[in-house]
């Protein structure tokens, strides 16, 4: 069992990933180039990964084609050359004039980073959207404000990976959601407030782990039920009165109910682990998938392993998001639309034998390349023949061997990002002190500048008016100033919601973690004992059954 070389801490590579690395090597030409055994365990890999991901960290900066002041997820410190959207997308330039030779005396990354200081970078990730200028890794969406991992969605706001949902907010990991206010992990539901893990739900409050049900309130495990409060079955007009009387146009009814529905959830078991359809995986939220291991957030994958939000893909391992296919990628921090054998790469749209590049799309066989568009046999963004690239490759990999960066996914100070502005602080957060140990930049907090006269919001929506929109507030947890959107405080007002005492940032944080965090610990059945691995680590409290044992509890 190999130290990872970052933390230290000692993890397994067994013969299955031996076998997948064998199957993702290199052919250039007729010569056969092994992908080396990973150095560092899986978290440090894809923290590794992560940094390169930002998503509703957005930032004003001057665009370096125009001058224009631009929002984007690169912030104005990073040394980078940024345009904007539609800049970047012009014929007014082209990636290919910043090619170069390699130098068989300099490090591999230090050339890299030397080519990605200069190539231009689109300031954000989106196409066909509508009346969305504040949003990032999104498209197809129409009037919506602050969501990332968004598509086709309309009159959303404050939200990340939601897809083909209409008029929601402070939403995460939903699809094919309406009206529905602070959800998590759900799909299919209309009018749902507060609720975790819910499908084809509707008209309903606090509920957790709940299938085909309208009517309910702070319940548990239901499986197609109506006008059920606190798991306790009653008649519609007894539902209707207590309902009348919680008073959840105020915020301190809702704070009391959520932590009465907190407790009570504890009292049900949980399974160890979403997912439905699958045939011998591990991890969490996994979706019609077979042969697959240690992966969350995926959706129809086959023989993967390490992948996170990753969907309908094949042979692959290390990935962080996308999909929608693809096959044979390695060590990637999204690649999709039927991209194949992409490997140690960024971003890659519709790529076939991508190496070592950021940001290309509708390429073949090219190597470190930076913002590519319909291109092939090219190396550090120059232009060969195809037996020219297929005669130099062979020698950069040779080289890199030997200096040891072969089979090494960019180091993090590569990245134009600092760790904390990225979804690794998300997922994986680290101090700024083990960011310094590490060698990863890392970004100060600028100063809160709070308003001089701090707001009051009042406790109920009811008393409350559109000129609200007009107001800095306060965030009751960081002091940071925010502010409510007219289209935000329609929402509120139409749906009885108490405008929310804190910002943004802080919602999003706190939906994360209502989530089981990425990792697996082993642990017995809370009814059986039988081994389970689960996100659920031990010392939580949950009680924590195999699927066995709750089905056959639910159903």
């Amino acid at each position: 069992m190999p130290d990872c070389k970052q933390c230290n801490t000692g993890f397994e590579i067994v013969d299955w990933d031996r076998k997948l690395l064998d199957q993702l090597s290199i052919t250039v030409g007729d010569k056969k180039y092994a992908i080396p055994e990973p150095t560092l365990c899986p978290q440090c890999r894809s923290q590794r990964r992560m940094i390169w991901r930002a998503e509703l960290n957005l930032f004003k900066r001057k665009s370096d084609f125009s001058g224009k002041t631009i929002l984007s997820f690169y912030p104005p410190e990073a040394d980078f050359k940024v345009y904007g959207h539609d800049e970047w997308w012009t014929d007014d330039w082209s990636p290919v004039e910043y090619g170069r030779d390699f130098d068989f005396s300099r490090p591999f990354f230090d050339q890299y980073l030397d080519l990605l200081k200069v190539v231009p970078l689109q300031a954000l990730s989106k196409q066909g959207n509508e009346n969305c200028d504040y949003i990032n890794c999104a498209s197809w969406n129409k009037n919506c404000y602050l969501v990332a991992g968004a598509n086709h969605n309309e009159d959303c706001y404050y939200g990340n990976f939601l897809n083909s949902c209409l008029s929601c907010v402070d939403i995460s990991f939903i699809s094919k959601c309406e009206l529905c206010y602070e959800c998590v992990d759900s799909k299919d539901c209309y009018n749902l407030k507060y609720a975790f893990n819910c499908h084809n739900c509707s008209d309903s409050y606090f509920l957790y782990n709940c299938r085909n049900c309208r009517y309910c309130f702070g319940s548990v495990n239901l499986v197609g039920k109506e006008y059920v409060f606190m798991n306790e079955q009653l008649t519609k007009e007894k539902y209707e009165e207590r309902i009348s009387k919680l008073q959840l146009d105020r915020r301190s009814r809702v704070m009391e109910a959520a932590e009465f529905f907190e407790k009570h959830r504890l009292q049900y078991p949980h399974k160890y682990m979403l997912g439905e359809l699958n045939e011998n995986v591990t991890g969490n939220g996994i979706n019609e998938s077979r042969n697959t291991f240690e992966c969350f957030d995926v959706n129809k994958l086959e023989d993967c392993k390490y992948c996170t939000w990753f969907n309908e893909a094949k042979n692959s391992m290390d990935i962080y998001a996308w999909g929608f296919p693809s096959s044979e990628c390695y060590e990637c921090m999204e690649v999709g639309d039927n991209s194949y054998h992409v490997l140690f790469s960024i971003s890659t749209y519709n790529g076939d034998n991508v190496l070592y590049s950021y940001y290309s799309m509708n390429c073949r066989n090219i190597f470190a390349c930076v913002s590519l568009r319909n291109k092939k046999y090219c190396i550090l963004n120059k232009q060969y023949t195809k037996e020219e690239y297929e005669k130099l490759v062979p020698k950069i990999i040779e080289y890199m061997q030997k200096t040891d960066e072969w089979g090494e996914f960019f180091p993090m100070w590569v990245s134009p990002l600092a760790y904390n502005q990225t979804v690794g602080q998300d997922y994986l957060p680290i101090t700024k002190e083990y960011a310094e140990k590490i060698g990863v930049k890392w970004a100060d907090e600028p100063p809160i500048q709070s308003p001089a006269e701090k707001f009051e919001i009042p406790d109920s929506i009811l008393d409350v008016d559109k000129s609200i929109c007009d107001k800095i507030l306060t965030c009751e947890k960081t002091g940071r100033p925010y502010k409510i959107i007219p289209q935000e405080f329609k929402f509120y007002k139409e749906n009885n919601i108490p405008i929310p005492v804190y910002c943004p940032e802080v919602r999003h944080k706190n939906r994360l973690a209502r989530r089981n965090p990425r990792k697996l610990w082993d642990r017995k059945c809370g009814k059986c004992g039988i081994d389970i691995r689960t996100s659920y680590a031990p010392d939580r409290p949950e009680k924590v059954y195999c699927e066995k044992c709750y089905l056959s509890e639910v159903y």
